[in-house]
């Protein structure tokens, strides 16, 4: 389900294609040999020495970059919500009365394509200072589309999301009014051309992009419906007001059931939380991104101590991995 930067460290770690002047050659080519893994796919066990070593080039060339990961989540994972789980929930959205994911998958894609749009895209953002933390949905994106975009960082210039007001009212967006206004500046205007050639090339000329608040300041979600007509005329006002009903819909289904899923935990849960001095200073340094033998050197402990620590922090946060231990302890540790 997640990738972090030692799986994949040029996703949200390494240099975009055409802004490497600035970064030394020995991380350019670490970086370029590292292959493009789909979204959803685990790279092979063998290959994290080589991660880890473009990941420590990227660390001797930048100096500053902080650390980012990518969680990938799919509608199967959010399961069936249990009936406690229906009940306590804030809004009692119509997607919890599928009995499956795949029903419920297979409602909210004939609802897409009612409202006129080919594709639909669901992220949510966490920004700290030690890291940006991405949670993406994968079920109803390619596998290819979701691998280009982030390998490319084009997340990073994406003028939809930029141009998106954070309040959740709807942004209207077409590839044709994205090329007309491409800046001046020739390495930034390549990029963002790459992205709109891309865009274009898989049947992704107009839409609808709408920006979901969260309850934490740090978070905030995106939602992106996607159609291959060019001409927005075609979105009417009553399309735009019927997508943005469902945007809400979908945003509030996923914030509820799937915080547990991408490791998201409540505010009271952290607080209850109680560590002692040497599973704090463990749980920081995790959060900020040491591996397990410099967590062991740094404090002083043998292997077999931290990975014991990881697995009481594991059971204590009610979490399964590593990355999702970080997204909850964030804002445990600062």
């Amino acid at each position: 389900m997640e990738h972090e930067c030692d799986t994949l460290p040029h996703w949200l770690t390494g240099s975009p294609q055409g802004e490497a002047s600035h970064v030394s050659a020995a991380y350019t080519s670490a970086v370029a040999a590292q292959p493009a893994y789909p979204a959803g796919t685990r790279q092979p066990g063998n290959s994290a020495h080589a991660a880890e070593a473009s990941r420590a080039s990227a660390r001797t060339a930048t100096s500053v970059a902080p650390a980012g990961f990518l969680t990938l989540f799919t509608e199967e994972e959010i399961g069936t919500p249990s009936p406690a789980a229906r009940r306590s929930a804030p809004i009692i959205s119509p997607l919890v009365r599928f009995g499956s994911a795949q029903d419920r998958m297979e409602f909210v894609r004939r609802r897409i394509k009612q409202l006129g749009f080919d594709s639909f895209s669901y992220s949510a953002t966490r920004t700290t200072a030690h890291h940006k933390t991405m949670f993406v949905l994968t079920s109803y994106e390619s596998q290819a589309w979701l691998t280009r975009y982030f390998r490319e960082r084009y997340f990073e210039l994406d003028p939809r999301v930029a141009l998106a007001s954070p309040t959740g009212m709807p942004f209207l967006w077409n590839t044709a009014d994205m090329r007309a206004d491409l800046p001046r500046a020739q390495m930034r205007s390549e990029r963002l051309g790459g992205l709109i050639d891309m865009l274009e090339a898989t049947g992704r000329k107009s839409g609808i992009l709408t920006q979901m608040p969260l309850p934490e300041p740090e978070l905030s979600a995106s939602l992106c419906f996607n159609s291959e007509i060019g001409n927005p005329r075609w979105m009417t006002e009553s399309i735009v007001a019927e997508t943005l009903m469902f945007a809400h819909t979908i945003h509030e289904f996923i914030w509820t059931h799937a915080k547990s899923v991408i490791g998201i935990a409540p505010a009271q849960q952290q607080q209850r939380v109680t560590l002692s001095e040497l599973q704090h200073a463990v749980l920081k340094a995790v959060v900020q991104g040491q591996r397990d033998k410099e967590i062991a050197y740094f404090l002083g402990l043998s292997p077999h101590n931290v990975d014991y620590h990881l697995r009481r922090l594991r059971q204590l946060f009610n979490v399964r991995n590593r990355v999702q231990l970080i997204n909850v302890a964030q804002g445990y540790v600062t």
